[in-house]
């Protein structure tokens, strides 16, 4: 257990992460591949998850820590909420609607518990909920709290996508939303009077690109969006607007008299 202990300072290596969450998932979701289908244990053709590598990256790029709140908005099993937990030690929350997955997640945790006892490692806190995102007074609960929030939207219809976005209004100013289908209308497009009152508006985003076998759905590469909450900017912005706003009527005023 000494190297173990030494893992504390510099973190778990990669190679072990990676170990431990690919058992831990052949453990609790092999069983499970005929009845999840589209939950096929990492496959590379099927629709549906995040694979550890990009799930690796992310948690990186967005800098989660220890004292931080991770939320997975359709977790399906549980992949990324318990790898977030363990690779960071961060507080992870993940709610899924469908009941199958749903219960394969709940298993999932609970092999992870046991798998991090036998390697003398820890994780963070895990909590999971079978519900609809939208109706859900936990994430409400949570989401202001949030330091990232995954989505992954990439076959959500535009209804979910618009009705997800009045959520993001009650997140912290710095907080990171993820997810493969972008939550604004252009990447390019300028905030401008006539979207400025658009929710998205309070989001900087930047596109990211991942590469074959980082995703379970395709062979090929494609783009996740990380948008990051600025809300001093967009107050900048929107105060500019109305200040334009001000003045252009007082200018029509004064022509009037």
């Amino acid at each position: 257990m000494q190297m173990v202990s030494t893992w504390t300072e510099k973190g778990m290596p990669k190679n072990v992460l990676m170990r431990i969450i690919e058992e831990n998932y052949q453990r609790s979701v092999g069983p499970h591949v005929r009845s999840l289908k589209q939950y096929e244990a990492f496959s590379s053709t099927v629709y549906g998850e995040l694979m550890p590598s990009l799930a690796h990256e992310i948690i990186q790029i967005t800098g989660l820590k220890e004292d931080s709140l991770f939320l997975d908005l359709g977790s399906g099993v549980g992949n990324v909420v318990v790898q977030a937990s363990l690779q960071t030690g961060c507080t992870s929350y993940g709610i899924e609607l469908l009941k199958a997955p749903a219960r394969v997640a709940s298993d999932m945790r609970e092999h992870l518990k046991v798998r991090c006892r036998m390697w003398g490692v820890r994780i963070g806190e895990v909590e999971l909920e079978e519900g609809d995102m939208l109706k859900s007074k936990r994430v409400d609960e949570l989401i202001a709290k949030a330091d990232v929030v995954l989505v992954d939207n990439k076959v959500f219809e535009e209804s979910l996508n618009e009705a997800l976005k009045p959520k993001f209004l009650d997140l912290k100013d710095g907080a990171i939303v993820v997810s493969l289908a972008p939550f604004v209308s252009s990447l390019n497009a300028r905030v401008t009077e006539r979207n400025v009152d658009d929710i998205s508006a309070i989001f900087e985003v930047t596109e990211r690109s991942y590469y074959s076998g980082m995703v379970s759905w395709g062979n090929n590469g494609g783009s996740y969006y990380v948008h990051r909450v600025d809300r001093e900017g967009y107050s900048k912005i929107r105060e500019r607007f109305e200040n334009s706003r001000v003045g252009l009527s007082r200018s029509t005023r004064t022509r009037r008299s």
